[in-house]
């Protein structure tokens, strides 16, 4: 054992062929169907080992319905194919008259990098597809991921909701600048861009780790107020991670991360 946990309950040894958590969370019940999750982990190096994934039958079940239901309703668009779905997403927001420069920039390499979901952002959509199911509704989390000085100690603030976007985290921000004076560094802000089956009528099935608007003035907040170092965007198979640093490579002028035609511009 080692260590106890923000939710009180002391580090139980986990094998490194396993991907979960050694401890459990503290819950904070929060309104509107939100709920706040903490931890306090042991460092190990396999949490943020690209496609090392909790999995489990839960999943399985989604992966199953997302591998059959994207290609029969989205022109047979593979789902697990991130560049694909890139692409895909680029040419309706394309027809529609908006800028594709900040889909550019993923696809020529400029910024970032692409690859599968790693052991962190799989516990955490576990977490948010438990208590919201992906395959009913596609719904978002966000979590602020810290390590200590001497990379021993790893926090998650984890928020779940029922909601397409992560609203303001303020149950979190005061932990944050209370982990900051005790010397841990904000890696990253973590959040879920799931599929959306439902919008059939545009096409656009979303699942794609883009930054939009929203997203880019919510990362320069978390540069300039905790000094973030990472942004990362995970849609339950692959994830987008860059270095804030290279904030500026976006242009931000992509409103949302699904086109339901309602923000069409008129050429």
């Amino acid at each position: 054992a080692v260590g106890v946990g923000h939710g009180g309950a002391r580090a139980v040894a986990v094998s490194n062929a396993t991907c979960q958590f050694a401890t459990a969370p503290a819950v904070h019940s929060l309104p509107g169907g939100f709920t706040g999750y903490t931890w306090k982990e042991p460092y190990r190096r396999e949490l943020f080992q690209d496609g090392f994934i909790a999995g489990g039958s839960a999943y399985e079940t989604y992966m199953a319905w997302l591998t059959t239901t994207i290609p029969r309703d989205f022109h047979g668009l593979n789902p697990l194919d991130q560049r694909a779905c890139l692409i895909h997403q680029r040419g309706i927001f394309k027809n529609a008259g908006f800028p594709t420069h900040d889909w550019d920039v993923i696809l020529n390499g400029s910024v970032g990098e692409i690859g599968k979901m790693n052991c962190v952002e799989s516990i955490l959509w576990n977490q948010q597809n438990a208590a919201h199911p992906q395959k009913t509704a596609a719904t978002e989390f966000g979590a602020y991921i810290l390590l200590d000085k001497g990379n021993t100690t790893v926090n998650v603030y984890l928020q779940t909701g029922p909601t397409l976007s992560v609203p303001g985290m303020d149950w979190v921000y005061p932990l944050l600048d209370a982990d900051i004076k005790k010397g841990y560094r904000v890696l990253t802000f973590l959040h879920l861009h799931p599929f959306d089956a439902s919008n059939t009528k545009y096409q656009d099935c979303a699942g794609t780790c883009i930054p939009s608007g929203p997203d880019l003035g919510a990362f320069a907040v978390d540069v300039a107020k905790y000094k973030a170092e990472q942004a990362w965007i995970t849609n339950g198979d692959a994830s987008f991670r860059f270095n804030l640093k290279n904030l500026g490579m976006f242009n931000g002028e992509t409103p949302t991360e699904v086109y339901r035609g309602e923000n069409h511009r008129e050429m």
